[in-house]
């Protein structure tokens, strides 16, 4: 059997029966989404595929307890969500730890030569505002990019479909407001809802 053409379902069966060689069929099922969920969580690319080869690796540890009542997309999309989550709360307190342990004086020539003379390109703008979104907003607009229903979505993130929804409307509105000056003039203003 073509494990690659399997469903999920049976190469999670497969792989619980000691076939460990079904996981491959699974990382090739969901591998570009997971990338891709990390992508938008992590930002940095390196970092994303790090993410992403780690997230695989406890699937696979975790995968006896893997109950079926949901995706397995799903419960995948979950382990990603909070490994990434952890990411970002380690980065962030590395970062605190480092900018408090600066003296002044190296602050200011470490923030002034992050910030050059000349304006970052488009696309680092980009990926400036989707970074400096909170976790919960972005693993919302990833995983409905990915395609993902509002009800797989709040599966994943063991929230409701209107928090999803609430969500994914805070996390447009805010990078409509951070990103105004690159899109046209009629995107750029908040939409009413009537």
């Amino acid at each position: 059997m073509t494990y690659s053409e399997s469903d999920d379902e049976e190469l999670t069966k497969a792989v619980l029966d000691g076939d460990h060689e079904a996981f491959a069929g699974l990382v090739a099922r969901h591998q570009r989404k997971v990338l891709g969920f990390c992508l938008s969580m992590l930002v940095n690319p390196q970092t994303a595929e790090d993410a992403a080869q780690e997230i695989f690796t406890k699937a696979f540890t975790a995968l006896p307890q893997f109950r079926g009542g949901a995706a397995f997309s799903t419960w995948l999309y979950r382990i990603a969500y909070n490994h990434c989550c952890n990411i970002r709360a380690k980065d962030t307190r590395t970062r605190q730890e480092s900018l408090d342990s600066m003296a002044e004086s190296e602050r200011d020539k470490v923030l002034s030569a992050q910030v050059p003379g000349a304006e970052p390109a488009e696309t680092d703008l980009s990926a400036m505002a989707l970074g400096e979104l909170p976790a919960e907003y972005r693993a919302v607009l990833a995983l409905r990019l990915e395609g993902e229903s509002y009800a797989a979505i709040a599966a994943a993130l063991g929230t409701s479909v209107d928090s999803v929804k609430a969500r994914l409307r805070r996390a447009r509105a805010i990078l409509r407001i951070r990103l105004r000056h690159l899109l046209p003039e009629d995107l750029s203003k908040p939409t009413e809802h009537k």
